[in-house]
């Protein structure tokens, strides 16, 4: 009864949709007959000559030879003729275009139908795909039940391939329907089903996941790209070589993540929660971290070019070997963090806590940089930056 219910509801906004063309389109034809009907009524009573209404004459003179009845005399007639007739006016321009827009409107309305068609077919055929993995899973769950298979037994193995078979598929059939690919990952959440298989390679690009509980998940080299994450719990997930380039994260709990290799290019990462989540070797270019806490996370050859960290919690975190050219430190406690071998290429670390914080090795760091931040006397230096900042060898005691 309820697949029938949805079949008329989908029918009735098919046919909705298809009114409200037609409607549009009898509106734009109102509209132009209002235009040119105002137009011809003020020239009319107007009069004006340009118009085509006022008086517009074509006289011509002609000369008749004639034989005078009474005398025999041949005489000459004159003879004037006056034909009132009008040029090519604003009333004839009115008409040709009347004529002509006319068609191209029907071609211009017919093309607008047949899109808003395709649209709505397009339409019902995903919504006809996620009904179906629904009812599909749903009889997975209560037919083979699912949930209460033990852990060793082989029926369940089969059954969470054929789960994960399913996931995948209906997600890129979904292609960039946002609101439906996200509603396929809260249906898995609902049914406590995103931590009992790998979704890795899971094409999510642009889902509203918004405030998803998604701990544990498994979504290594899934395609996140500017998906709606903000507010989402990713506590232990992987996300390991995951795309979240441009994705919207403020706010999101990533502690103790697998994010090794992902991209985060351009991601918005304000307020979010790293603590100890693995990003060595991930990129971050032009990421947006203010405020965000990553203490003790392991950012190990990460590549943060252009990045913004003010304010930013960095307390023993490791950023080794880092890429951190023009990084915004401005305000972040980057006490007792690790920075050997990184560049740091106009870093800015104005008013940065950098107590204990070790510089040893790093490139392109000059002393002007480094007495912008707080405590720089007390932070870990190479002899040869020592000897720059004059500070005796052991500054960190």
């Amino acid at each position: 009864m309820s697949k029938w219910r949805k079949k008329f509801a989908s029918v009735l906004n098919s046919s909705l949709e298809q009114k409200q063309v037609f409607l549009t389109g009898q509106k734009l034809l109102i509209y132009v007959a209002i235009v040119v009907g105002v137009i011809a009524i003020f020239s009319s009573l107007y009069r004006f000559d340009w118009a085509g209404f006022g008086p517009d004459s074509n006289k011509s003179v002609s000369v008749e030879e004639a034989i005078d009845p009474k005398n025999g005399a041949i005489i000459k007639l004159t003879k004037k003729t006056e034909h009132f007739q009008s040029g090519k006016t604003l009333w004839d321009w009115l008409q040709l275009f009347g004529t002509l827009a006319v068609p191209v409107l029907l071609v211009i309305l017919g093309n607008q139908l047949q899109s808003k068609e395709k649209e709505i077919a397009d339409t019902n055929l995903r919504e006809e795909s996620l009904q179906d993995y629904i009812d599909r899973m749903s009889e997975l769950l209560l037919d083979k039940n699912l949930k209460n298979l033990a852990i060793d037994d082989p029926l369940r193995d089969t059954a969470l391939d054929v789960a994960r078979a399913r996931t995948l598929s209906v997600l890129r059939r979904l292609g960039k329907d946002k609101e439906r690919k996200g509603s396929v990952i809260r249906f898995l959440i609902d049914v406590e089903l995103t931590g009992e298989f790998s979704l890795s390679d899971a094409y999510l690009e642009g889902a509203y996941l918004e405030g998803v509980d998604l701990k544990n998940a498994y979504f290594s080299n899934a395609y996140f790209k500017d998906a709606y994450l903000n507010g989402a719990n990713l506590t232990n997930a992987n996300l390991s070589s995951a795309n979240l380039n441009g994705a919207n994260l403020t706010g999101a709990n990533l502690n103790g993540a697998n994010l090794i290799g992902a991209n985060l290019n351009g991601a918005n990462l304000n307020g979010v929660q790293l603590t100890s989540a693995k990003l060595a070797n991930a990129q971050i270019n032009d990421g947006q971290l203010n405020s965000a806490n990553l203490s003790g996370a392991n950012l190990l050859n990460t590549n943060l070019l252009n990045a913004s960290l003010s304010n930013a919690h960095l307390e023993g975190t490791h950023l080794e070997i880092a890429m951190l050219e023009r990084v915004n430190f401005s305000g972040a406690n980057l006490k007792g963090a690790n920075l050997k071998g990184a560049n740091l290429k106009d870093v800015n670390l104005k008013n940065a806590e950098i107590e204990n914080t070790c510089f040893i090795n790093v490139k392109n760091l000059t002393p002007e940089q480094v007495k912008q931040a707080k405590n720089w006397q007390h932070a870990i230096y190479d002899p040869k930056f020592l000897a720059m900042l004059e500070l005796p060898s052991n500054p960190a005691t």
